[in-house]
């Protein structure tokens, strides 16, 4: 009897179960992020490769000669008209200290003559000396200012090059290697560091001038760096092409940080007029390893999976070839879950 009483509570409990997971509620259907698929103009696009260059970066060299007291290490940060090298300046110190004794002792000369020719003429117009005489301390007046001209210059040019054993930095930047060392002798025009700056970057490509004719100043171009999408201006085309390559040189300006100087790039750049095309965010495209697929969201808010090809790019947009038309819904966030005809609550994508 126990037996026969322990089955049927058994039974009675299984049938309460059953009825609370029927009367349970159904959890909502996910919520996704939507956008349209939108008509747009768009070209195709050719990639260039690329490099990316600072706008500056110099060589800086010496000016003067002498041994090298201090070089800045390799790395360090300068702002414009920091000190980046010194040269000994001990023997252009004495030399300007020379110079600046002997335009004194010419301007003294000077003064001194030019009273004497002075007397000499008040003398000469009371016919006191002969015009031989007043003629001689004019000239010796004259030989003077010559004489103090020429020391002046030089006075000026060794305080030049008193001034200048010290090197600064033209632009701001970062020393990146020390082409002398401290204790070498520099000579004029000898390089002392490679100055770079960093924060002042941007793409150097090669562009078919049979392409370039579609691209101008100021438009954005689609640049890969290292796996990395940026959408960037064209800065600079320079409307000179290369007589082998058939080739013009463009320059698309980057933010500081976005990429190393010396990184590889790639450009993306239209190769023809721009032409009507499908497109959606590239958020919406799901990748596998079959076939890359949109999840559309029809009017009973059920998420279709369709296959689509994709074209060409312009910003955030790829163009799309498949079984998709202008205004129907695609799911751009919360896709990588989703099943082929799972209900969905779509939220308007910002």
């Amino acid at each position: 009897m126990r037996s026969i009483g322990g089955l049927a509570a058994s039974a009675v409990l299984a049938f309460a179960s059953v009825a609370v997971a029927q009367q349970a509620p159904k959890p909502p259907p996910p919520k996704v992020g939507v956008t349209q698929a939108r008509a747009v103009k768009m070209a195709p696009k050719v990639v260039l490769p690329g490099t990316v260059v600072a706008r500056n970066d110099s060589h800086l060299a010496s000016e003067v000669e002498g041994r090298v007291a201090w070089v800045a290490e390799v790395g360090t940060v300068l702002k414009a008209g920091d000190v980046v090298a010194r040269i000994d300046k001990n023997v252009a110190g004495m030399q300007l200290a020379s110079d600046k004794a002997n335009v004194a002792r010419l301007s003294a000369q000077l003064k001194f003559d030019s009273s004497q020719a002075d007397r000499m003429d008040r003398l000469f117009s009371q016919s006191a000396i002969a015009r031989a005489t007043r003629d001689q301390a004019q000239s010796t007046r004259e030989m003077d200012q010559g004489a103090l001209a020429q020391a002046q210059a030089s006075m000026r040019k060794s305080e030049y090059q008193f001034n200048h054993s010290e090197i600064r930095a033209p632009f701001p930047g970062r020393v990146v290697a020390r082409l002398i060392n401290p204790g070498e002798y520099a000579t004029p025009g000898k390089d002392i560091v490679r100055l770079v700056d960093i924060d002042s970057i941007e793409v150097k490509a090669q562009s078919p001038i049979d392409t370039a004719r579609f691209l101008h100043e100021g438009m954005p171009v689609n640049v890969e760096v290292a796996h990395r999408p940026i959408v960037a201006n064209v800065r600079a085309i320079v409307p000179v092409g290369d007589e082998a390559s058939r080739t013009i040189e463009i320059r698309v300006a980057l933010k500081a940080g976005q990429a190393f100087v010396g990184d590889a790039a790639k450009v993306m750049v239209p190769s023809a007029a721009p032409r009507d095309v499908l497109a959606v965010p590239r958020d919406a495209l799901v990748l596998r390893e079959d076939n890359t697929y949109v999840f559309k969201v029809d009017g009973k808010n059920v998420a279709t999976r369709v296959a689509v090809e994709t074209g060409t790019s312009e910003g955030p947009m790829v163009e799309v070839r498949g079984p998709i038309h202008a205004g129907d819904r695609v799911i751009v966030r919360g896709a990588e879950r989703l099943e082929a005809g799972q209900k969905v609550q779509p939220v308007l994508a910002s």
